[in-house]
């Protein structure tokens, strides 16, 4: 008997399971804002550029990216099913250092996508006003979200 045949009877082995998913979905979410956020700053510095080419050549790219990213995250799964009111899923949900960990990510993103509007400002002001903006918006974003979500998974390793 190996020991991920005895694991697999051990209670806690299906919370451990779905822990590990989620981790597994919250860097599968960093890989995907990542790709989605550089496409978006792509084409609101270059409206003409291979990005901008890209997105409106082959409109389905994403959406179906991201179906075959969700399906290679729910196979991970091996068969059990991702149920958000499931004891296992809210005792990892209502985990005391977890909540902890996403509030420190949370605080410190913030701080981070304050101290960057300066330097993203210097680095965007040749551009026109329009394509400025929308790269600021852009940039801001995805900086947020790629912080919270790498903070959060470095803060809550095991």
């Amino acid at each position: 008997m190996n020991h991920s045949d005895s694991n697999s009877n051990h209670p806690g082995s299906r919370t451990e399971d779905l822990l590990r998913f989620s981790r597994r979905s919250m860097f599968a979410q960093l890989i995907l804002i990542s790709c989605l956020g550089a496409l978006a700053l792509g084409m609101a510095i270059w409206p003409d550029g291979s990005a901008a080419r890209l997105v409106t050549g082959m409109p389905w790219m994403i959406p179906i990216g991201t179906v075959f990213l969700v399906t290679a995250l729910r196979s991970s799964l091996r068969g059990q099913k991702w149920d958000p009111n499931s004891p296992e899923a809210k005792r990892i949900f209502s985990d005391e250092l977890r909540r902890a960990s996403m509030s420190r990510a949370t605080r410190a993103a913030f701080i981070v996508v304050l101290v960057a509007q300066l330097p993203l400002a210097l680095l965007l002001f040749h551009l026109p006003a329009l394509r400025a903006v929308m790269a600021m918006a852009v940039s801001t974003i995805t900086l947020g979200m790629l912080t919270v979500t790498a903070l959060f998974l470095y803060f809550d390793r095991e």
